[in-house]
């Protein structure tokens, strides 16, 4: 158990000199670079860490035996004369040396072992939950990282064809073909585009300070400028049974319930042995004057009379572990929820995504350049070209909007069933 603490606090002090080289340069080329930094820096993970660790090196004193005590007992030690003082000789008095030592009733140190067991079990679980969670967050700022990026690519494509637009819309004018309503719309139309890339990159900054802000590292610390979304697992992956099933056995929060259900029985056991009696032994030699006198052999136990605090200890443990139980039950009905609605919501978003790439958007690009043609002959006026534009702005957005929800649902569902698909 030395050699794992010691083995621990050289992990975390290492951490700190990874933690300096990773400050110094952009990170960030996937999601599993930027866990594999939380893990080593994240301070939340680094306190569970050292938690499970305290709760697995109490296992080893939780069965042992209490310290023993060792007693001198000084008798007949005679006072001066006159007053009430002792004397400052002990001639005469008799001297008792005792050693004893109490012996909980058989089964009790076991079971407190076992208790302490679970305690660690859960402990290690906890911190298992605790980066479980973590990697979730990382995952869905990653995936928002990424959106801002895609959405400030597009804002800048439909720029540079609005700039397009405004050179067409002031040539007109000046042949006497348009009108300066048409200049002027353009432009504005130019300001609103300027005016989304700099929100974008508003949203872009915000999350890469999430993610620094997760990964412990300075917020303006520097992030790869080209994140790649995570893959998404095939449909066979994904089957909602399947999935629920793992969830309900397999999610950190129900192995540390689970773990607290197996403490929490080993302590209705241990409550029902308070009606057993412990007991402590021990001997000792009685010494007078300058000679060995005789010696003293003793035993002595508790007895348990209050029947009152006994049961009230042994029902608030039943109490505690039919609650824990319980809780379980709750629990996996809830994760189950979840995982059912976090599964409708990405085979929606992977729906959606079909619709929008082989109809909503080829023909949203199809009618602003059939508009832009047009104008450009004069064949359409200039609102039809900013409404085509418009159409074509919309169905790019909610292309990234429902890949963005499709790697934040698969993120939720891998953090329910506590591990990668």
């Amino acid at each position: 158990m030395r050699r794992m603490l010691t083995a621990l606090a050289i992990l975390l002090a290492g951490a700190g000199t990874t933690g300096a080289q990773t400050h110094d340069h952009a990170i960030g080329t996937s999601v599993d670079e930027l866990v594999a930094v939380a893990r080593s820096l994240n301070p939340d993970l680094k306190v569970a860490a050292l938690e499970a660790a305290a709760a697995a090196a109490k296992v080893e004193g939780a069965g042992s035996l209490p310290d023993p005590k060792i007693q001198l007992e000084i008798e007949n030690w005679q006072r001066n004369q006159p007053g009430y003082a002792p004397q400052l000789s002990w001639w005469g008095a008799s001297r008792t040396l005792k050693l004893s030592q109490e012996l909980p009733f058989w089964g009790k140190r076991e079971l407190r072992r076992e208790i302490a067991e679970a305690d660690a079990r859960k402990a290690a679980v906890l911190r298992a939950q605790v980066e479980n969670e973590l990697v979730a967050k990382i995952k869905v700022a990653y995936a928002e990282y990424h959106a801002a990026h895609l959405t400030i690519d597009l804002a800048r494509d439909l720029r540079a064809r609005v700039d397009t637009l405004v050179r067409l819309a002031r040539a007109r004018y000046a042949q006497g073909l348009g009108n300066q309503s048409e200049v002027t719309r353009a432009e504005i139309e130019k300001a609103t585009m300027d005016a989304e890339i700099a929100r974008m990159a508003g949203q872009r900054r915000r999350a890469a300070v999430a993610i620094n802000r997760l990964l412990a590292r300075p917020l303006q610390a520097p992030l790869i400028e080209a994140p790649a979304p995570r893959p998404l697992p095939s449909a066979e992956a994904l089957d909602l049974a399947q999935l629920t099933e793992r969830a309900q056995r397999a999610n950190p929060e129900v192995l540390a319930q689970e773990a607290a259900i197996e403490g929490a029985g080993k302590a209705v056991a241990l409550a029902e042995k308070v009606w057993y009696p412990d007991f402590e032994i021990g001997i000792g030699a009685m010494r007078k004057d300058s000679e060995l006198d005789s010696y003293q052999a003793m035993i002595q136990m508790n007895i348990p009379l209050q029947g009152g605090l006994r049961r009230s200890e042994i029902g608030e443990a039943k109490g505690l572990a039919g609650a824990a139980r319980t809780k379980l039950e709750s629990l996996q009905i809830e994760i189950g929820d979840a995982i059912a609605e976090a599964w409708i919501e990405l085979k929606t978003a992977r729906d959606i995504e079909v619709i929008i790439r082989e109809s909503q958007l080829p023909q949203a690009e199809i009618g602003f350049q059939s508009s832009a043609r047009g104008y450009e002959l004069g064949r359409i006026d200039f609102v039809d070209v900013l409404m085509a534009e418009q159409q074509l702005w919309t169905a790019n957005i909610s292309l990234i909007g429902v890949l963005f929800d499709q790697q934040k649902q698969l993120a939720t569902i891998e953090k329910l069933i506590g591990e990668e698909l």
